[in-house]
C-alpha cells in the first residue's frame, strides 16, 4: 500500500527526515509513532501528496503521490481538525462531496449517527461529531487505504474509543489504515504493524507482537497483595504493578499456589517499547 524508500526532507537546509524507509502493508493497521519533532506529520504531508519530497521513493497504491489525482481518488486522509469552511453545514459538506465521487452520503451518515447533525454548522460540532464527519468524508471516496495525522488528539476517552472501534470494523472491510498517534495505550489496541521514528529516523519497523517481544521476558502483574507478591517473585513496583522478568506461566503457577490472586498480567507495553525506541 505504502512504500518508502530513502525518503529524505530538507527546510531551509535543516534535515528534517534521512534517508527514511518502510512499508504498509496491505489490510494492516500501522501506527506511526514517535516523539514531538521526530517527523511524522512531514512524513504524513508527503505520503498524502501535499509536500514534496526532497530526494528518495515513495509509493502509495504503486504510484507516487506528488500531485497524483489517481492516488487522491482511493486514499483518504484524516486530521486533527476540519481544514474547511467552518461556515458549511455538515449536510452542505458531506453532500457536495457526494457529487464530486458520484456516491450517495446519506446511508454513511446514518450508519454514523450524523443525521441528527446535518443542519449544524461545522464550527458548531464538538470535537468528537466533527471527527465522524471526516471519517463520513474519508468514506465517500469509497477508500482503499485512510492515512490519519493524530485523529484522537483533541477527543475525549468515549469519543477515542469510538474511532477505533470504526477502525477496527472498517479493517475488517478491507480498509487499511496508517495512523500517527501519541496515545499508545489505545494504539496498540487495533494496530497490527508499528514505525517507530525518532529524529527523522526509522528506528523499528514491523509487526506490533515482534516489537513488544523486544522487551524479552519482562512482565507486569497487578496482585491483590502486593507484598506478598513481591517475596514470591521478586521485582520492583512501578505504579501498582509489579515488574518482573520470567516466563508467565512460572509466574502465574508461583503466585496461584501460594493463594496470591492475580488482577491483569501483561508483557511489556507500546508506551515500554516507545521508550526503547526513541531514546526517552
Amino acid at each position: 500500500m505504502i512504500r518508502v524508500e530513502n525518503l529524505s526532507k530538507i527546510y531551509d537546509r535543516n534535515p528534517v527526515l534521512r534517508s527514511v524507509s518502510f512499508n504498509v502493508d496491505k489490510g494492516s493497521v500501522t501506527g506511526f509513532i514517535g516523539p514531538n519533532g521526530a517527523g511524522k506529520t512531514t512524513t504524513i504531508k508527503i505520503i498524502s501528496g501535499l509536500l514534496r519530497k526532497t530526494s528518495g521513493k515513495v509509493e502509495v497504491l504503486g504510484e507516487d503521490p506528488w500531485n497524483n489525482p489517481r492516488v487522491y481518488e482511493r486514499m483518504s486522509v484524516i486530521f486533527t481538525t476540519i481544514y474547511h469552511p467552518k461556515e458549511v453545514k455538515v449536510e452542505e459538506y458531506l453532500r457536495d462531496l457526494g457529487k464530486v465521487y458520484g456516491k450517495d452520503y446519506r446511508d454513511l451518515m446514518a450508519e454514523f449517527d450524523l443525521t441528527h447533525y446535518g443542519r449544524s454548522k461545522l464550527s458548531q460540532l464538538s470535537s468528537g461529531i466533527a471527527q465522524r464527519v471526516q471519517l463520513v468524508a474519508a468514506l465517500i471516496r469509497d477508500p482503499l487505504l485512510i492515512v490519519a495525522d493524530e485523529p484522537t488528539a483533541n477527543l475525549d476517552p468515549s469519543a477515542r474509543l469510538e474511532f477505533y472501534d470504526v477502525v477496527k470494523r472498517l479493517n475488517s472491510r478491507g480498509v487499511t489504515f496508517f495512523i500517527s498517534s501519541h496515545i499508545l495505550s489505545e494504539l496498540e489496541k487495533v494496530v497490527t504493524h508499528v514505525v517507530f521514528i525518532n529524529q527523522g529516523r526509522i528506528s523499528y519497523s514491523g509487526k506490533i507482537n515482534e516489537a513488544l517481544d523486544v522487551q524479552g521476558n519482562l512482565i507486569y502483574v497487578l496482585v491483590n497483595d502486593v507484598d506478598k507478591a513481591l517475596k514470591i517473585i521478586g521485582g520492583t513496583v512501578e505504579g501498582g504493578f509489579i515488574k518482573v522478568i520470567g516466563n508467565v506461566r512460572d509466574i502465574v503457577e508461583r503466585l496461584d499456589e501460594e493463594g496470591v490472586q492475580i488482577i491483569s498480567i501483561r508483557r511489556s507495553s507500546l508506551d515500554e517499547v516507545f521508550k526503547k525506541f526513541s531514546g526517552v
